[in-house]
Parts: structure tokens; sequence; C-alpha cells
């Protein structure tokens, strides 16, 4: 049920009132209505205040505090002297200690929580014996002798009410609807969620027909402010945001972390047989849901998988206890081996127990068979970094054989969202770390990786770009495509709702065939898919070829990320760069054809290091180098004239960029200006590809996002290297440069 505006009531007088041993009694008050409670109100906000804000016991006297301007009451000096206005916070922690003042919280439990709970339905006879039921309720919860009695008592409603050290509940009953509404306040640090579903229980009530909510608050790591504390679990199933339905299935503390899974259903009321959603957190941070884990963990395996050239055999996963990374992977038929490192078993025996949709292996069959009993599968409880030490005697890159090394690894671990603090995270994403992880790879292997979430385009117009967050992000990026191949390195992202973000994943090829199948086509992609998955497995994949041509362009944030991080880049000028084609509706106005034809004449002044060829990228057909390769070859073993006449065309007429996009052959179509002698760099225009434009430096060599995002352009556009004046003649000719992107 709602809460409604009465019980809201009650419940703000009975949040103010006294837990914390102040002298206020209120478990005697007989209320009969919100006027009464609010009335008194004002009085339990002062027995609140005085208790949260002490003075400090035994100080010689009040001592300036020079750098927050407090005395050692806590007190402003500023401050109306009402006790109303003393600030609930003591914020005066350096002049505590030069006066041997006490720490505000030594004496009181670390916590402060409340729940409340509101169901309808509750039989009469339930509602009779409510004080002896929430007395069981307690005690179940932890709660021990806490004495109760109805508190008040009219026509319509009941008041009981529970008081006790630092513990206060408050219970409204209404008989003639069955409608319960409890607030419980406590300083312990029990943990309240049990006390939800005894509710239920002892009531009789369905407990997905229950709401609840439970807030917590806590110090502050200094010690000096209360503050709440909003980590994942905390929002999603505590206070419940948006959520109409949550249990708690499983609550693990293993060796290295606490492990929850909650059932949970947006939906009410519940429709019947519908299955419900369920989440798994560690420490207290979501991992995984399983409404969408499906989209993180295909976006994860699938764009690897079917990057490798032949098909990869032997993968390597770190992390991933849940079992889903290794699902996607036991999908392909080409695996013969898929080592799963996962450090905590804790995670993986409760993931069998509550998450089996994550590790189910069955694919179609109705019967759930689990990933791990797959033969193919090896569980490593491990530390994974000991284990590729061990693997490879210390030192992957001089001792890795063909048969020690791995097609694939997925590294399904922490998210660098902020530079780590601890040795293990720091060590994870070390260069020491990711160049053992390249070496324990075969010449054609794949690399990939989650980067936590993405940064947001407007974030970066707004110069949050140059964070530490993000610079760290570029930093790993830049550190993994220096073992890769050039241009070989792809950040991408996929919308996972439950994470409420755009997620982001890097990907390292260390072939240029595996670079070439990144940028396969729709239809390619959906053959290859067809080929590598088991066809039992094939109709659970949604992965395929249009998700694939959506990751292959990387996300304009990220080439502002990364142009912020390493300015004066000259990929990044020449995306800024002016062009003639700026607010023309017409293109390439600015050359008119000569009455000889054999020329053309510029209409207007053109100022040096301007980009003229946008319109032939624009109209440009391309062909994958691979492709041309594969034509030419066919049309020599079946001699074939016209196939032949094709690629005599790319030829003469193509303009090739073999690093970028997989190695690609452009021919402007409908461009004038292509049909323009460009001087191959010493004349007034030259190709952007041209060595007069030094586009490259060593960084971009490895990851450069605006040369992969502008590739066409890059490889087809031209500039001026000197200014143009209106009526220059620019001759026609077939000299190309034909100078490559490397």
């Amino acid at each position: 049920m709602m809460r409604s505006t009465q019980a809201f009531s009650h419940g703000l007088f009975f949040l103010a009132g006294v837990f914390l041993n102040t002298g206020l009694n209120l478990t005697q008050t007989s209320v009969s209505g919100p006027n009464a409670a609010l009335s008194a109100a004002p009085e339990a906000a002062l027995a609140l205040r005085s208790a949260a804000a002490p003075e400090c016991p035994k100080c010689p006297a009040p001592v300036e505090c020079e750098e927050c301007d407090h005395d050692c009451e806590g007190r402003s000096p500023d401050s109306p002297d009402s006790p109303e206005d003393t600030p609930l916070q003591h914020e005066c922690e350096p002049c505590q200690e030069e006066s041997g003042c006490p720490d505000l919280y030594a004496s009181r439990p670390p916590e402060f929580q409340s729940v409340q709970v509101d169901f309808g339905g509750a039989a009469d006879d339930k509602i009779r014996s409510a004080e002896s039921l929430l007395a069981a309720a307690l005690k179940s919860t932890g709660f021990e002798a806490i004495a109760g009695h109805v508190a008040a008592k009219t026509t319509g409603e009941t008041v009981i009410t529970f008081a006790g050290g630092f513990t206060r509940l408050d219970a409204y009953l209404w008989p003639e609807t069955g409608a319960v509404s409890i607030d419980l306040h406590t300083n312990t640090s029990f943990d309240l969620v049990p006390f939800v579903p005894a509710l239920a229980q002892n009531f009789g009530v369905n407990v997905q027909n229950v709401r609840w909510k439970i807030f917590t608050r806590e110090p502050a790591a200094s010690g000096d402010r209360l503050m709440f504390g909003k980590n994942d679990l905390t929002v999603q199933m505590l206070e419940g945001e948006g959520t109409f339905y949550r249990r708690r299935l499983s609550n693990f503390q293993s060796k290295y972390q606490n492990i929850q899974v909650w059932e949970t259903d947006d939906n009410e009321p519940i429709e019947p047989g519908v299955e419900m959603n369920r989440i798994l957190y560690l420490d207290e941070t979501q991992q995984s849901a399983a409404d969408d884990e499906i989209i993180y963990h295909e976006h994860l395996i699938h764009p690897a998988m079917l990057a490798h050239p032949t098909g990869a055999k032997k993968v390597a996963i770190l992390g991933g206890g849940e079992g889903a990374s290794l699902r996607e992977t036991l999908r392909h038929s080409t695996v013969t081996d898929a080592y799963m490192i996962e450090l905590d078993d804790g995670v993986v025996e409760e993931s069998k127990k509550f998450l089996m949709e994550m590790n189910n292996c069955s694919f179609g069959e109705p019967k759930y068979k689990s990933c791990f009993e797959d033969p193919r599968a090896h569980l490593v409880v491990e530390d994974c970094v000991g284990w590729f030490k061990e693997r490879f005697k210390g030192d992957a890159c001089a001792t890795a054989t063909n048969e020690s090394k791995f097609d694939v690894i997925v590294m399904d671990l922490l998210d660098p969202e902020y530079e780590p603090e601890g040795d293990f995270a720091k060590f994870l994403y070390s260069k020491q770390q990711i160049e053992t992880l390249a070496c324990a790879l075969n010449d054609d292997g794949v690399f990939v990786a989650q980067l936590g979430e993405s940064p947001f385009q407007l974030s970066t117009i707004a110069g949050y770009a140059k964070n530490k967050e993000y610079r760290f992000k570029v930093e790993i990026v830049d550190m993994i495509a220096r073992h890769f191949a050039p241009h070989g390195t792809f950040v991408y992202t996929a919308y996972v709702p439950s994470f409420k973000g755009l997620w982001t994943y890097v990907l390292g090829c260390k072939s240029a065939a595996c670079v070439e199948r990144w940028h396969s086509s729709i239809a390619a992609v959906n053959l290859a898919k067809r080929q590598r998955l088991i066809p039992a497995a094939y109709p659970f994949v949604g992965f395929d070829g249009s998700s694939q041509a959506a990751i292959q362009q990387i996300p304009l944030a990220w080439q502002e990320v990364y142009c912020d991080h390493m300015p004066g880049t000259p990929s990044c000028n020449l995306v800024r760069m002016p062009s003639v084609e700026d607010g023309a509706l017409t293109p390439e106005t600015y050359l008119a054809a000569k009455k000889d034809s054999t020329s053309f004449s510029v209409t207007r002044d053109v100022e040096p290091n301007v980009n003229l060829g946008l319109n032939g990228a624009a109209t440009a057909l391309d062909i994958p180098r691979a492709s041309l390769e594969a034509l030419r070859e066919f049309a020599t073993a079946h001699n074939l004239s016209s196939h032949k006449r094709v690629v005599a065309w790319f030829d003469k007429y193509g303009q090739t960029c073999d690093h970028l996009m997989g190695g690609r052959v452009f021919v402007p179509l409908t461009s004038k200006l292509s049909l323009v002698n460009q001087g191959c760099g010493d004349g007034a225009i030259v190709s952007a590809a041209s060595p007069a434009v030094p586009l490259r430096t060593q960084n971009a060599t490895f990851w450069n996002p605006p040369l992969m995002r502008h590739a066409i352009e890059y490889c087809t556009a031209v500039q001026t290297t000197k200014r143009l004046e209106k009526g220059t003649v620019l001759k026609k000719g077939r000299h190309r440069c034909q100078k490559r992107a490397t």
C-alpha cells in the first residue's frame, strides 16, 4: 500500500524521537493524529540535536578554532543562541585535537538505520496479536529485550511502540482495512533486511506485496559529520529506487568480499509466472543483472571471438565469477579449452545456486547444464596475476610457447573508474601486466577488457575530459595499443540499462588479419556468426553484424578525451581544420571548369591549411584491400576479363590507406577535385596522406581516435599548403599521391 499522509506524519515524529538515551521519553505518549505528532516534533528534534552534537566533556574552557571558526562546543560564534540552530554536525575536529576533546562518535554505534514497512491484507486476528508478532520479528532480526506496549488506540487506529537502548519501533495498524505501517529506527549495525520477510510471515501476508525501504547514515571517513552511504546496493535494493519488489536470496561473506544475490521485479502488481530479475552484488557494488547481463557479456566476448582470424581454440577469462563470460565463450564451436581464472570461489558457488541462467550452457535444451561442467571449461580458483606468472615462469615474453599461449584473453575484472590505490589494481593495469598478457597471446591473438563507464560527450565539452578518471583510461588504452597491430586497438561502448550508462570495452588485435575482420561488413559478420557458433547456441546470441557495425566507430567522447589528453596531435588538428565546404549547400563551388576542359579555375581565394576534398570523401567508393586482392586472384584464376578491368580501375584511380579500417582503397566518384593533379606534396594542394602533411606521431601509430573516426576523409581529402588566389588554374591529371597512411 502507499504510505498515507497520516502514517508519514507519524514517521516524521518518531524519526526525530529519542533513541539515543537523551532523556526524552515518548514511549508513553498518547497520539491521536498527525497534529499531535507534529506539535511534539520540535522538542524531539531538540533532543536529537543535543545528542548528536554534545559539548566536549571536561573541556577546560571553550577553545577558539582558527581554522573553522567554531568553539569547542561545535557552535559557531556567530550562530544564534537557540539550541534548534546548533549544527547537527560537529565541524571542529582540529580544535578537538588541540584541546583533547574526545571524538564525537567514540561512544556511539557507527550507524543510524531506519526501515519503513507498509502492507495491507493483514487478518483481524493478526492485528489483535500485533504486539507479539512485532516482538517476534524484532527478535528474529537480532533485537533482544526491547519492551513494547500499545502507545495509543482510537476507534480506527492502534499505535504500538517498542523502545530500548538505541532502538525504537512504532507500528500503526488500521483494523478495518488490515493495513499496517511500521517505522523502525536504530543506532545498531544489525542487518535489517530479514526484518521484512519476518514481518510478512508473522502477519500472514505475501512478501511480494510488502513495500519497504531501509535508510542508512554513517560517518564519513573523517569522522566529523554524518553522510548518507549511496552504494549500488543501498540505492537499488535497500532504498528500492524504482523497484517494487525486492528479496535477498543470498548474503555470503567469502574470504575476500561480501556476496549478495537479490531477486527483484518492477511491476505492480507482480504478474504470476513472470521470471524475476536477479542481481549480483560484490561488496555492495552491482556486478550483473539477469535482465540485461546478456548485453554486457555479448559485447565483451563475441567481438573478440569473431575478430580472431581462424577461430579461437584456447581462451583465458580473467575474473567473470558468475560464469556468463564463460557461457558466451563456450557458444563458439572452435573453442577447445576455456580457462576461467577466478580468485573467489564463493562467487562461483553462489552463482551456481542463485544465478543459474548466467552459467547455463544447455543451449536450448530444457534441462539446465552448468557451463562449469562443460569438458572444455577449466575453472582455476587462483589470483590471475599469480597464475599467469606461474604458467609462464615469470616472463611470458621470454618463455611462452605455442602450446602455452592463448588465442583470446578476456579481462573481466575491476572497473578502472579511478586510478587504483591498491597494489593488485595498480599492477592489473600496469605496463608489466599488459605486456605479459600481450606476450601470452598467439601472433594472431585478440585481447579484450572492460573499462567501466564511458565519458559522456557533454562532459568532455564541459572540460571534465582532463580529470583523473579519463586520463587514466586513455593511458590504459594507449599502453594496450603499444603491444598490438598499428591502428588495431579499438574502443567501443554498449548501453547496459542496469548500469545506467554506456559501458566501455577495449579490444586489441595482434595481426592485420584480425584488424580486417574487425572492419568486416554486416553480412560478413553474420556469416562468421553462423560458421563459428554451435548451431544450438546460435538462436541465443543477439550480437550480429549490425551490432558489430555499431561498435566499429570509436565514440566521439573518446576522441575528445584523447585530443584533450594529447593536445597538438596533428590528427586532432585535421578534424578541426576549416573546409571550403563550410556553410556551402552545393559542393565544390570554388572550382569552375574551363572551356578547354583540361583544367579548373578557382572561383574565390582559399587560405592555407584548408581542407578541400570532403566531397570526394563523401562520394568515395571503397573496397577492403584484402577483398581487392582476393578479387585479383579470382579474376586471374578464372581468367575473367571483366573482373580484371574492375581491378585495373581501382589500381588506376584508387587512393590507398593500408593501415586504417583494416586496409582500404577509395575512389572518389563525382568529385571534380579528384581529377586535379595534386602534385604529391610539392604543389599548392596535397593529399592528406602525403608526407607534406605529417598526421602521424608516435602515439598516433598505436591508437589515434580522430584518425580512425575520420579515416575516409584522411585517405581521400586534400588540403592547401599555401594560399590559392581567385583565378588560379588547376590542371587535370592523374598524378595522384599514393602514399599510404601507416
